[in-house]
Parts: structure tokens; sequence; C-alpha cells
């Protein structure tokens, strides 16, 4: 295994300065001492204790408050968390917070679902079965990819050393947080000085796989009013797997026999040993010039090229991914005002090799709100505006319509929301509403999402909620602006012809929860939820009739709205357990999603090109009907133990999810049934075991799949076996 020396200069650069800077940090700050330092050993313990049962969030009401407070089904998990986890990637930590499916590809690449959710559509693209209905933030800036929907996380600047917490609402909050916010929201906080002077964040790790970790940050906090960090982060992993399924050959086989790479050029997989290199640089800048005002301004870039199953190419699921982007953010919060404006472009390219599927994009988002306070009621208007454009135009031949949408193409969003809380019977009580109506441009028509919560504290031990909310998710470029045409399409002289549709009924998910979250004793604490999702309006591509021009056949693929919806039931339950060196944190949600009107073809009545039998066989040929969904484990869930012995931290965290059968757009191609993938359950254990010779510096050595389950976890990706890194941190 090749040792990457490069990180062990920054450490001992950083260890230079940050020691040289001791006396000067001893000098400034002797008028303030860490109130930790003056407590007793009993009184800190209780500290420590309070801050693990009952971390700090604000994504519930936009206001920091106790998580035991919060109206909604969120959890958090903060950054000493993911470290003491030996989590090596933001995605992987998700796995620490219950509620989230987490599938591994390849090494270091995730497919991540709230409450589940995929593959609903049966038989179609990888991309349509990619969560879409979760919307990701980073400080509250959204990171909402519109070419297809959801979130290309390997696109993400930030990495470890950059997260002071992740927040996670389960469930609708589209009326604070606008579309797409559907199954839920994700938001990372990023970290901030704190005591003044010089400090250094220093995270390296390498291992199995060739896989390199190394997160440098830098930071400085000159006053009270003024402080900074810079980091860069690096990653390097090679795939656990060094074949690709084939889908013809029905089989894992070198890369070299595969038929589709070579058509579609030398540069389809240009390391297909790699799973994924990435690299990523921010600064963040944070000034309060006093008590009620603060700005806060973060600017970043990064690179990166993974592989996963995103884009099909026909032949094998894992396709080469590559991005760049670059974003700009500005925060301002002055008494009760807030604004915010962020801005981000970049170049994807989704399926290296594949004609049409790069582009370059733009998004720019504002929000500005003000709270009005009346004694026990807290009113919050808001508006917000959102504009992105992704342009195939410089990378295909828009005359002959090679690109997926061949032009410029935009989606804009405005809208006007509004959110109360009133609090009754001495606080007990607290009723909370949110309106939000978004305006499109296309389809042309407004939305409205709404929510509802009521929390009821029975005592100071034991709180009830009930959440009832409504949400959109927002039209996207690929489905409103497809626009392609394709000679001969099925070998047999027929030209196929994409069109989108600027006119689609919107993504509706319609929630309904509730809620119980008990102090036990002193050391524990429950969280409990029931929920129940109706979503409808699902979109695909669908085979029409076909029809003559210019004496050529043509089998038109448009962009309609399915009859299918679906009913989802389930319940999540975590618990949390503290005391004086061991703290204990099981989770497991339970799901069970009923699918109404699903048919498993993609064709119209009269698509008889596609389909012989389109007259019976066709997206309404099963009306009326029900069945069970099996694209979602039934079961998933995690365990986080982390006992503490002196200068040792051990830490045990493993996560496990039951069978599913995953329905890929193949079974079209292939109805042999080598297009149906049966997932098996697994169960990985992981952990971590890191020695500590002084406060701020530890050793540690990391085990994923420490059972060696060598089993894909995702439809005829990468085998994901049994992994061992290595690594140092350094906080000073």
């Amino acid at each position: 295994m090749k040792i990457n020396y490069l990180p062990l200069f920054f450490l001992f650069l950083i260890y230079f300065l940050t020691f040289q800077n001791t006396s000067l940090k001893a000098q400034t700050d002797t008028s303030k001492v860490n109130p930790l330092l003056k407590l007793n050993v009993d009184d800190l313990y209780s500290q420590v204790k309070e801050d693990l049962l009952n971390v700090k969030v604000s994504l519930a009401s936009k206001k920091l408050e106790n998580l035991f407070d919060a109206p909604l089904s969120i959890s958090a998990i903060t950054h000493e968390d993911i470290k003491k986890a030996g989590a090596t990637s933001i995605m992987e930590a998700l796995r620490l917070i219950p509620g989230v499916l987490v599938m591994e590809q390849a090494n270091g690449n995730f497919d991540i679902h709230i409450r589940g959710g995929s593959n609903v559509q049966k038989n179609s693209l990888f991309s349509v079965s990619a969560s879409t209905t979760t919307l990701v933030m980073i400080d509250n800036r959204p990171i909402y990819n519109y070419y297809l929907g959801g979130t290309f996380w390997e696109s993400i600047p930030v990495d470890l050393n950059d997260v002071e917490r992740i927040e996670l609402i389960r469930g609708t909050a589209a009326s604070l947080y606008g579309p797409n916010a559907v199954s839920g929201v994700i938001n990372i906080v990023t970290r901030k000085v704190t005591e003044l002077g010089l400090h250094s964040f220093v995270n390296a790790q390498q291992g199995s796989n060739n896989t390199f970790i190394n997160n440098i940050s830098l930071g400085y906090k000159f006053n009270r009013k003024l402080s900074f960090i810079v980091s860069a982060n690096h990653q390097s992993r090679d795939r656990t797997t060094l074949d690709y399924y084939n889908y013809a050959q029905n089989k894992y086989v070198p890369i070299n026999q595969t038929i589709q790479p070579l058509a579609l050029g030398a540069n389809a997989y240009p390391n297909p040993q790699r799973a994924m290199l990435k690299q990523g640089t921010n600064f963040f800048l944070q000034y309060q010039p006093n008590e009620k005002t603060s700005i806060q301004f973060s600017t970043g870039w990064q690179n990166s090229s993974v592989q996963k199953a995103y884009s099909e190419n026909f032949t094998t699921p894992l396709t080469t991914a590559n991005s760049v982007t670059r974003y700009a953010d500005l925060k301002v919060n002055a008494s009760n005002f807030l604004g915010q404006v962020s801005f981000q472009n970049g170049l994807q390219e989704e399926g290296l090799g594949n004609l049409g599927q790069q582009w370059i994009f733009q998004s720019i988002d504002a929000i500005a709100e003000y709270e009005l306070n009346f004694k026990n009621l807290s009113i919050k208007p808001g508006l917000n505006y959102r504009t992105v454009y992704y342009d195939d135009s410089p990378f295909v031949n828009v005359a002959l319509k090679t690109g997926p949408f061949n032009g410029r193409r935009n989606i804009n969003t405005f809208a006007g929301y509004v959110k109360g809380d009133y609090l009754l019977l001495d606080s007990k009580l607290r009723l909370g509403a949110a309106l939000r109506l978004d305006a499109f441009n296309y389809p042309n028509r407004p939305y409205l999402s709404f929510q509802g919560t009521v929390n009821y504290k029975i005592d100071t031990q034991n709180q009830l909620r009930l959440v009832y909310g409504r949400a959109f998710r927002s039209a996207n470029i690929l489905f409103t602006y497809a626009d392609r045409y394709l000679p001969n399409f099925n070998g047999a002289g027929a030209d196929l012809e994409l069109f989108g549709n600027k006119d689609l009924q919107l993504l509706r998910t319609d929630m309904i929860e509730i809620g119980w979250r008990g102090k036990i004793s002193e050391n524990w604490l429950l969280d409990a939820e029931l929920f129940y999702a109706d979503t409808r309006n699902y979109a695909d591509f669908v085979y029409g009739n076909p029809y003559i021009r210019n004496g050529k056949q043509i089998q038109p693929y448009s962009t309609i709205n399915y009859p299918l919806t679906t009913q989802q039931i389930g319940a999540t339950i975590s618990v949390n357990y503290v005391n004086e060196n061991l703290q204990i944190k099981p989770f497991i949600t339970y799901q069970q999603t009923t699918l109404q009107n699903s048919s498993p073809y993609n064709n119209t009545e009269g698509g008889t090109l596609v389909n012989p039998n389109a007259a019976q066989n066709n997206i309404n040929s099963n009306l009326g009907k029900a069945e069970n969904h099996k694209g979602d484990p039934a079961f998933f869930g995690g365990l986080f133990i982390n006992y503490k012995h002196k200068q040792f931290n051990i830490n045990l965290n493993p996560y496990f999810f039951s069978e599913y059968t995953f329905f890929s757009f193949q079974n079209t191609n292939y109805p042999d049934g080598r297009g149906v993938g049966n997932i098996a359950g697994k169960f990985l254990l992981n952990a971590k075991v890191s020695y500590s010779p002084v406060r701020s510096f530890s050793i540690f050595i990391n085990v994923k799949n420490g059972l060696d389950m060598n089993t894909p976890e995702f439809y005829n990706t990468d085998l994901i076996g049994r992994r061992f890194l290595g690594g140092l941190n350094f906080e000073f």
C-alpha cells in the first residue's frame, strides 16, 4: 500500500504554527476561561451527558433550540459523533442517523434515501430511481441538482473537517424550505472558530483499496467579532471489485470483455479501478459586530470523478461521472431579519462517453425573512427566489438534436411563505403552521405547500407531537425540456424522438406523523414516530403512438404523468443512553409501501414498436390493482456504541438492512430476469479504536464491514467487503 506523505508534511507544519501560537493565545484569552474547566467532576459529567442527550438544532423551527423541544421528526449528529464512529465521508456519516437508507455502490459512493422510496417506478432508469425528493443544504444553502432532481453527493465541496453537525428532518418540509423537501431535509452546518488565536484541524487516514482521505483546516479568531477558517480535503479510493457486471453476459467480467464501452469510446472508463477521486477547498468568514448582528460568507471549489449507478449505458450499471463546481454564499442576521444569497455554477458530465450527458449549469438562490414576536406568538414571513439554468449546447450538435435538451434551459421559482408558532397553557402546548406558495415558470401554475404541527408537553420528561404536511417536488430540466433525436434506435429503421413536457403535474406527498419523545430516566432518551405518506404525480418517459414524418417512421418518447400512486406506512424508533463513559444509541426503521396502479410497462396503448401487445400491456394495464413494493428494505437501522476508558476510545457502529428487489430499466430488454436484482440483507459491523496520548492528538484503527459480508448493496454494483484503515487526528 502506497503512503501519502503530503498530509504528514502539513501535520508538522500546522503543529509548529500552533505550538508557536500557544503563548499568544494564553495572553490574549486569559480573561476568558472555558466554563467546563470550572466544573468539578460530577458537574462536568452532567454537562457532557446533557450535551449528548440533547443536541441543539435549528432546522425544525429555523431557530436554535433543544432537540427535545423540536416540533418535527428530527435527528442530528455532531462532529464528535462522526469522529468517534470513524465515518470516512459525509455520505457514510448519514448511516449514524435514524431513518436514512444508505447503500454503497462503489467504494465511498452511496445511494441515499430518507425512509426509502427507491425504485417505486419499476423498470425505470437509475437516475429516476435515485433520491429526488430530499433537499440537501449546506448552512441553509440548497445544493439540489435540477438536471433530473436529487443530489450529486460527490460534488459537495465540504468534507468531514468542515462539519459542526448534520441535522435531518424526516418527512415533508417544503413549506419551510421550498420545493424538493418532500421526503425530508438534510442540512450540513459548518464549523466555526470559538476561541481566540490560531487553530488547526487535521484528519488523515488511509487503508484498503488504496483509500486515502485527508482533511486539513486552519482557523483564526482575531477577536470576539472576526474569525475565519480555510480548509482543504482530498479523497482517493479504488473499487472493491475490479470487474463490471455485464447485462448481456449476465455476469461480472473484466472491462475489456464488455462491448458497450468500446462503442462509447476509450474515455468511458479512463480509470476502471478507481471508485473516487475528489478534492475541494473552502473559505469561511464570520463577522459579528454585536450580539444581534452577524455576517457569514463562504466560498469554495470542488473537482471530482467517481463511478456510480446513475447514467444508463445499457451494458453495465456503473458509469464514470465528472464534476467541477464553485460556490459563494452570503448570510446576514440582523436582529429579527435574515437575508441569504447563494451562487453556484460548474460543469457536470454524468456518464462519461455518452453523447449528450455533459452540461454547464448555474443557480442563484435568495431569501429574505423577518420574525415578528407578540408575547406567545411569533410570525415569520419571507420571500424566496430561485433560478437555475443548464446548457448542453457547447457539447452537442444542436441542429441535429444530439443532446438531451439542446440549449440553455431555465427553472425559475418565486415564492412567498409564512411560518407561525403559538404557545399556550404555560408553554405546554405549541401550535405551529407554515404556508408557502410557489410560482414556477413551468408548469405555469401556483403550488401551495403547507404544514401544521401540534406539540404537547405532558411534563418536563415527555412530549407528544402531531404533524401534517403537503410538499411538492419542483420540475426538472430533462422532464421539462427534453428534445432529442436518435436515428435507427431499434435497428429496424425507426427513429426515436424525445419530448419534454412543460405542463406536468408536480410530484406531491401528503404526510401525517405521530411522535413521542421521552426522557425515560436521567440517562435515557427515547424518540418514536409513526408516519404515513401518500405520493402521486410520478412522471417518466413513455413510448407513445408511432407516426410517419417525411416518409420516416418515428417512435415518440415523451414525458407524462404516470397513474402510479404510493402509500407508505412505517415507524422509526431511536434510543439514546449515556452514563459516565458509555453511550449507546440503537435505532431502527420499519416501512411498508403499497403501489397502486403500478405497471412494469413504459408504453401507452399505441406504443407498438416497443411492445407488440401494447393494447393490453401498457402503463394503464394495472389500474385499480395494488401490490407491495419490494424495492426498499422493510427494515433498516443501526447502533452507535461508544466506550471511553482513560486514553482509549472504542466505538462500534453497525448498520443493517433487510433484503430487497431492484427492478432496473434492463428488465424491459431482458425479460428473462437478468434485469431484476435480488439484494440480500446485510449487517455491516463497523468499528473504530483510537488512542489519545494527549487530548488534542489521537491515532486510530478503523474497520468497515468487519464480518466481511462480501456482497453488493445496490443492483449489480461492486461487492463491498471488509476494509481496514488507519490514521490520526490533530486538533490544536
